[in-house]
């Protein structure tokens, strides 16, 4: 279900608008203002659901890494898509 176009992105922390689709000649807005935000959504949920193993630390440190390189954007598009199926 689209956002209010005038609620922040879903993602926690992230203050931009979400971003704007076009469906037939309409633009909606999305829950994520891009795909960064809703890649790392993503990637968080499957990390929280992944077994513990000896690699769950750095793979932590490394979502905080990126959370905070998003959270540093001047525009959202500054981090695209991070994950290439």
């Amino acid at each position: 279900m689209p956002a209010d176009p005038n609620e922040p992105c879903a993602r926690d922390g992230c203050t931009f608008l979400p971003e704007l689709v076009m469906i037939a000649d309409t633009a909606l807005p999305t829950v994520y203002c891009g795909a960064g935000c809703a890649d790392y959504v993503w990637l968080e949920r499957t990390l929280a659901r992944a077994p513990i193993t000896e690699d769950t630390p750095l793979a932590r440190e490394g979502m905080r890494k990126l959370r905070d390189a998003l959270d540093a954007r001047r525009e959202p598009a500054d981090i695209g898509p991070l994950v290439e199926l």
